[in-house]
């Protein structure tokens, strides 16, 4: 699993947190039940839906400017060397002393996120097996569209879809109280109350490890009994003998965890909501902070795309993605961060000047694959972990002007050399043939000729060598990052 992922749990995390916050410092209190309900249910959408929003490019121009959005480009290594590996690529500014250990963590973390994932999954398919065990066992006979399942189970009565699971004999209830039980139950199933823990029961497979989730559920129960109990309680001396009910109901009993239902553990609340005052229905405009929340969740966790094509003021910058703007000149070439070598340096190994016909192919090449290109020269002299990025500029003239960014990080050396699939031609007989020797900057040419040294010999599949770097832990105060270099072979 890469950082992207876990980048999203946090920011659902953190969505969850922001929704939840509103609902219990203003909303919680209330009487609109209904009204709660949808805000819970949309908040804990919006927590796994904002995130993965990205907002359109032209929208991004607008809202922000156009010159965050002119898309760089990352120097990495291409083929056929390959070896950048996925241990050693990193950011540009940073050597590898760090790589190691993050990518460790990386995968500790997702074994435990995967072994939570896995436990709630299980858990949740066990419990839909017991409540179809329920089912398969308990007499049940149906009236109209709901079934009643005469469960002998001591549990609390509970729905779930249309199954009405009732105990006749817990709590020695009248039949005139099993009747109020099993109307205050048809209401959960005709509200389809189970469709919602279902809905935040896969939430909480997704976020297992945040506890934010288990409150949103505990809340939503609750909210579920205060829509039934509104409905069934009725007005006056009923509504009393409704709330004597629910005080006799009251016990340690716990509720089903797929199911909404009569439950001690909440009938102190639901009590006092069964008397309470009802909210005034001025009070529904507090809802309407979902609209700034969302709004600004949005602006601060959206992914945001870059557009390839811009309005009119920015054809030519889409001219130039595109390559095929042969009337483009190159303007102003600026370099930045460049310390190892000069301005005049750079632009001679670049091989262009102002004024020249700008190709965005051409150039690629001469930063990322020509063997005598900024990237070469770089890697030859040791920054294995250099990155740039390049700001390209159009003006109205037809001309792009160039900022190259260079950001060198730590040099690095070779640090062992060994080589792995020879069976037949020693170790020592190869090793004599490479020109990479530990101890030795690091460089790309030599890499490359050692490829062309092993590949001479003759006795290797020629598609299939291939050079692995591993970046090793550095000290703090070293000058240089080690990088250990294997060679994969393949004997024929």
């Amino acid at each position: 699993m890469n950082t992207t992922f876990f980048y999203f749990l946090i920011e659902s995390s953190i969505c969850l947190l922001f929704f939840l916050a509103i609902y219990r410092l203003a909303i919680s209190n209330l009487t609109h039940f209904n009204w709660m309900r949808g805000y819970l249910l949309s908040g804990l959408a919006l927590s796994i839906i904002l995130p993965l929003i990205k907002i359109p490019g032209q929208w991004s121009h607008s809202l922000l400017g156009n010159a965050l959005f002119d898309k760089p480009l990352s120097l990495t290594m291409m083929d056929p060397l390959m070896i950048f590996t996925p241990k050693s690529i990193e950011s540009g500014m940073q050597a590898s002393s760090h790589l190691s250990d993050w990518e460790s963590l990386i995968f500790v973390l997702s074994a435990i996120y995967f072994i939570g994932v896995l436990f709630k999954s299980i858990a949740l398919f066990s419990n839909l097996l017991q409540i179809r065990e329920y089912i398969r066992e308990s007499p049940k006979h149906k009236e109209g569209k709901y079934w009643i399942i005469n469960t002998n189970k001591e549990v609390a009565a509970f729905s779930f879809l249309n199954f009405i699971f009732i105990n006749g004999d817990y709590k020695d209830l009248t039949t005139s109280e099993l009747q109020q039980i099993k109307n205050h139950e048809v209401i959960h199933v005709n509200q389809r109350h189970t469709i919602d823990i279902l809905f935040i029961e896969i939430i909480g497979i997704l976020l297992w490890f945040n506890p934010l989730v288990r409150y949103a559920k505990n809340k939503l129960q609750e909210i579920h009994e205060y829509i039934a109990d509104e409905k069934t309680a009725g007005n006056g001396e009923m509504k009393k003998r409704y709330a004597q009910l629910l005080f006799n109901l009251a016990s340690e009993a716990k509720a089903f965890c797929l199911s909404t239902g009569f439950s001690g553990k909440q009938i102190n609340n639901r009590i006092v909501m069964v008397s309470k005052t009802r909210s005034l229905p001025r009070h529904k405009l507090i809802f309407i902070s979902l609209i700034p929340a969302v709004a600004f969740l949005i602006l601060s966790f959206s992914y945001i795309d870059n557009p390839t094509t811009t309005v009119q003021a920015n054809i030519q910058n889409h001219e130039i993605n595109a390559g095929n703007n042969s009337s483009l000149k190159i303007g102003k070439i600026n370099w930045v961060n460049n310390t190892i070598i000069n301005t005049d340096g750079l632009n001679k190994i670049l091989g262009l000047k102002t004024g020249d016909e700008y190709i965005k192919e051409n150039f690629e090449n001469r930063i990322w694959s020509d063997m005598d290109g900024i990237a070469t020269f770089y890697l030859d002299k040791g920054y294995v972990f250099s990155k740039m990025d390049i700001l390209e500029n159009p003006t109205n003239e037809g001309v792009v002007d160039l900022t190259i960014t260079i950001y060198e990080g730590t040099p690095s050396k070779i640090g062992k050399v060994v080589i792995r699939g020879n069976k037949r031609v020693s170790a020592e007989d190869i090793l004599a043939r490479i020109s990479v020797k530990p101890g030795d900057l690091f460089s790309k040419t030599k890499i490359i000729e050692s490829v062309r040294a092993l590949s001479s010999m003759g006795k290797f599949d020629n598609e299939t060598i291939k050079p692995d770097l591993t970046p090793l832990p550095t000290e703090s105060n070293s000058d240089f990052a080690i990088v250990d270099v294997a060679f994969e072979v393949t004997e024929k």
